[in-house]
């Protein structure tokens, strides 16, 4: 017995001192998991990650746009999903005027969508109705980089000091000409040269009146010009039925505003009326085409150079598909100044329900479309400019070193929310009141007062 119990003893001593062994070794193990754990940084390369794995969430996303649009959309959200596999996003596609009118109807029943696409020019509309949910604090705690985004983006998505939205994409406003019509002696017989990069208006005018004949190969000016018989013009702006795009721009570079800070008109000042004289003029002296004429040319005066009977215009970036698809062969330069250059950049935006239930999911999906890598991939599918710089070069990787021009342009533009006046201002009455005092066809102090009564 005494001896059994010896034996019994040594092996119990034995079986102990493995088990702490073991144990300790178990236990060192663990800590340098939880230490590699612990040390892994989220995607926002600040807070730690924890052991508490990530919710699953379904969030719906909605957006306007055409079949093709919604499809390339689809195909982001796939990458997204891949990417965040927890999260499942259900696309919910509409037309633009349906996608408004739903878009209210929702915040009215308390159905909006988790994540929405937005307009900039319905940014203080929506924001008056509450829809939105305030980005500062979200943005700030995650640590995403706003630096990546121009300002004048930025600040048309703001409501109330505050920013509502993310720009993910930007419409930009520049001048096109046709190569080919200045090339070609033809029709350029006093050999005008293209514009250059910055022009001024001075030079636009100068080269506008050599590229402008009449059936005898007259420019405006020369003894004998038949102004009833023009056939090719040197220019084809619009300014009272493109205030919003061209206009407005176009009075920020001489030092005016379209509106003042309370909504009023601000077409009755010194450098105002300079900039409306000024196109009047140029439609009168026949280097830039009348409204009749742009109807008579198709109607839209920003597809003149399209025509071959139209040496430059004004533009978007979408244009480039319209000419491409007309075989012309153009060129671009930023929108002619009077002091500085300015133009239009149009950015839709992406923004988070006030009410949405899944705030992490909605936050994550609205950081990867506007962050980097949503951007870069936008920007590889070659139809939308990336707002985010961080996607510059996929961009210009995609569509080409000569489209460079939309991206540079983004620090010309102007910071100029719109309101529902304004709204009124440019879609409603402005086109109706200005369009044809502003190609001389009119009375053009008549129409600022009438437009000044109905913003009141």
């Amino acid at each position: 017995m005494k001896t059994n119990s010896k034996w019994f003893l040594s092996l119990l001593t034995l079986v102990l001192s493995m088990t702490i062994i073991i144990s300790g070794c178990s236990s060192n193990n663990n800590s340098g998991a939880s230490e590699a754990t612990n040390s892994g940084k989220s995607d926002n390369g600040g807070a730690e990650q924890t052991d508490k794995p990530a919710e699953k969430a379904t969030i719906t996303y909605s957006q306007w746009g055409t079949a093709e649009e919604l499809q390339r959309t689809q195909e982001l959200l796939d990458l997204f999903m891949a990417a965040n596999p927890t999260i499942t996003v259900k696309l919910d596609g509409k037309d633009w005027g349906s996608y408004w009118d739903g878009l209210t109807a929702n915040a009215a029943g308390g159905t909006l969508p988790d994540v929405f696409k937005t307009s900039y020019a319905y940014i203080e509309k929506y924001g008056e109705l509450g829809i939105f949910k305030e980005l500062d604090g979200l943005l700030a705690d995650n640590g995403f980089d706003l630096s990546n985004i121009d300002e004048s983006l930025l600040g048309l998505h703001k409501y109330s000091g505050k920013q509502v939205s993310l720009p993910i994409d930007a419409n930009i406003i520049v001048w096109y000409y046709d190569k080919a019509m200045f090339a070609d002696p033809a029709k350029n017989p006093k050999g005008a040269p293209v514009p250059s990069l910055e022009p001024t208006w001075d030079e636009i005018i100068d080269i506008a009146t050599k590229m402008t004949l009449d059936k005898n190969g007259k420019n405006p000016g020369e003894a004998g010009f038949d102004s009833d018989n023009i056939v090719q013009w040197g220019m084809s702006v619009s300014p009272g039925s493109s205030m919003d795009w061209f206009l407005e721009p176009e009075l920020w570079s001489n030092g005016a505003k379209l509106v003042n800070e309370d909504d009023s008109l601000a077409l009755d000042t010194p450098e105002a009326r300079e900039v409306l004289d000024f196109f009047i003029d140029a439609t009168k002296k026949h280097i830039n085409t009348t409204p009749a004429q742009i109807e008579g040319l198709g109607g839209q005066v920003n597809l003149g150079i399209t025509t071959g009977k139209v040496a430059m215009n004004p533009g978007g970036n979408w244009n480039t598909t319209n000419f491409k698809e007309a075989n012309v062969d153009y060129g671009t330069t930023y929108l002619p100044k009077f002091k500085e250059t300015k133009t239009v950049v149009q950015p839709a935006g992406m923004a988070i329900s006030h009410n949405t239930k899944h705030e992490e999911a909605a936050y994550k999906l609205l950081a990867w479309l506007a962050g980097p890598e949503g951007q870069t991939e936008l920007a590889k599918q070659g139809y939308s400019i990336p707002a985010n710089k961080a996607a510059s070069d996929a961009y210009i990787a995609t569509v080409g070193e000569e489209n460079k021009i939309f991206l540079d342009a983004q620090q010309f533009g102007i910071i100029s929310p719109f309101t529902t006046k304004k709204t009124d201002l440019v879609w409603t009455y402005g086109e109706q009141s200005l369009k044809n005092p502003l190609a001389g066809d009119g009375d053009l102090d008549a129409a600022i007062k009438d437009l000044e009564s109905k913003l009141k």
